[in-house]
C-alpha cells in the first residue's frame, strides 16, 4: 500500500472540545502544508552552524551566506529559470506581490481576473490608490480558451500612452502593462492556461506574473518553457518549515526601481 507523506506531526494527538484527545488530521494544506520530516532533519543539522547572513566576517557567518546565496541556484533550477533571471527570497507569495508592485513603472497597467486570490488583488490598488498605476479586473472566464481570448482582448484594447516607445499590435505607443494569473486556483483547483497566457501579453507587448503558490506543491514550475517574466510562491504551502517567500524573473524593473525597504 502508499505510505503516507513523512511530514511532521502525523502522529500527534490533539484534545476535543467534547473531552479526550484524536489523532490530528490536517486539512488545511490549502493554507500551509506540515513540513516533511528530510526539510526538518536538514535544518536541526545547520542548527549548530547558524550565523548572521551577510552580518559578519566569521566563520559560520561566512558558512551561512554562502549556504544563503547557493540556494537561489537551487531556486532557480527548480523553477526552470533563464539564465539572466533574479531570485529574491521574501516573506510570503504575498509580500514577493507587494515586491514587484512596489517596483511598477510608473503608469503601468495591470490586468488581474476577478477570480485572483486577495494576494494577487490587493498589492496593485494601492498603487492605484496613488495614482502611480492603472488595474482593469477581467471577469471570470468559462473555460481556458476565453480566459486567453478575455485577455487578448483587453490588451488589444489598451488606452495609448504618447510618451511611450512601445507600440501595440495596431502600431500604437502603449505604456508598460503586467498581467497577474494564478497557475491552480485555492478555491476551485483550476489549472490555468499560463503559457497560453503569457503568449497572448508579450503578443501585446505585456509582462506576465505568475502566482504559483498553489502550483508548485503539485505541478512542475517552468518559467523558461512557460515564459512568464517572474513567478511567485511560497514555501510554507510546499512543505517547508516558517515563513518564506520567492519571487523570481526579469531583473530590469526591480533594479529601476526604488528600494522596497527602507
Amino acid at each position: 500500500p502508499p505510505q503516507p507523506l513523512p511530514v511532521l506531526g502525523r502522529d500527534v494527538s490533539v484534545p476535543l472540545v467534547t473531552g479526550g484527545e484524536v489523532t490530528y488530521a490536517a486539512l488545511d494544506y490549502a493554507a500551509s502544508a506540515p513540513a516533511l520530516q528530510r526539510v526538518w532533519d536538514d535544518v536541526a543539522a545547520y542548527a549548530p552552524y547558524y550565523g548572521s547572513v551577510h552580518r559578519g566576517a566569521g566563520y559560520l557567518s561566512q558558512l551561512s551566506t554562502d549556504l544563503f546565496e547557493n540556494s537561489r541556484a537551487d531556486v532557480a533550477d527548480f523553477l526552470g529559470c533563464r539564465a539572466d533571471d533574479q531570485v529574491i527570497f521574501t516573506r510570503s507569495t504575498t509580500d514577493s506581490l507587494n515586491l514587484l508592485a512596489a517596483a511598477l513603472p510608473r503608469g503601468t497597467q495591470v490586468f488581474v481576473f476577478e477570480t485572483e486570490h486577495h494576494a494577487s488583488l490587493l498589492p496593485w490598488e494601492r498603487r492605484a490608490a496613488a495614482s502611480e498605476v492603472t488595474v482593469v479586473y477581467l471577469d471570470a472566464p468559462r473555460s481556458p480558451a476565453q480566459a486567453v481570448e478575455t485577455l487578448e482582448k483587453a490588451l488589444a484594447d489598451r488606452q495609448p500612452s504618447p510618451s511611450s516607445q512601445l507600440r501595440s499590435s495596431r502600431g500604437g505607443p502603449i505604456g508598460p502593462a503586467l498581467v497577474c494569473v494564478t497557475g491552480a486556483s485555492n478555491v476551485t483547483g483550476e489549472v490555468w492556461p499560463v503559457r497560453e497566457l503569457a503568449a497572448a501579453a508579450h503578443a501585446h507587448g505585456a509582462r506576465i506574473v505568475l502566482d504559483a503558490a498553489q502550483l508548485a506543491p503539485h505541478h512542475p514550475v517552468d518559467v523558461a518553457a512557460s515564459d512568464v517574466d517572474w513567478v511567485a510562491f511560497s514555501g510554507h504551502k510546499l512543505y517547508a518549515p516558517f515563513g518564506s517567500g520567492v519571487l523570481a524573473g526579469r531583473r530590469d524593473w526591480l533594479l529601476a526601481a526604488e528600494p522596497y525597504l527602507a
